[in-house]
């Protein structure tokens, strides 16, 4: 159930992208060990799983409350705006599965005014 909620909160469609946001995004620059920063409405959702723990959602609570001073679904046009993402290249496997983290930032005022590091899980 949880996760479910975490999705809802964070899986924004791609139509609703304001088309500003190209002027109001970090450095694309890649960093070692990172991918570039991508918004987060084009996170490869099919490609990883996440908000597979609950250390990983209260976090993005936490995450979205440091960013807005709220948490709900009046955030959710910003999240629009604001949210963006990377993916570390290091993968670590164990049994099975493939673990990857991903670290997510809100940009406000040309600067991450938040980030977090979240853990997830490569289909």
């Amino acid at each position: 159930m949880g996760l479910l909620s975490f999705n809802l909160g964070l899986n924004i469609p791609v139509f609703a992208m304001d088309e500003k946001i190209e002027k109001l995004s970090p450095t694309l620059n890649k960093e070692e060990g990172w991918s570039i920063w991508h918004p987060w409405i084009y996170f490869p959702f099919d490609k990883i799983q996440v908000g597979i723990s609950n250390m990983d959602l209260g976090g993005m609570l936490d995450f979205e409350y440091s960013c807005f001073g709220s948490v709900g679904e009046e955030n959710n046009k910003i999240k629009q705006e604001t949210y963006w993402y990377r993916i570390s290249e290091k993968v670590e496997k164990i049994d099975q599965e493939k673990y990857v983290q991903i670290e997510v930032g809100c940009w406000l005022n040309n600067n991450f005014k938040s980030t977090i590091i979240l853990t997830g899980i490569k289909n």
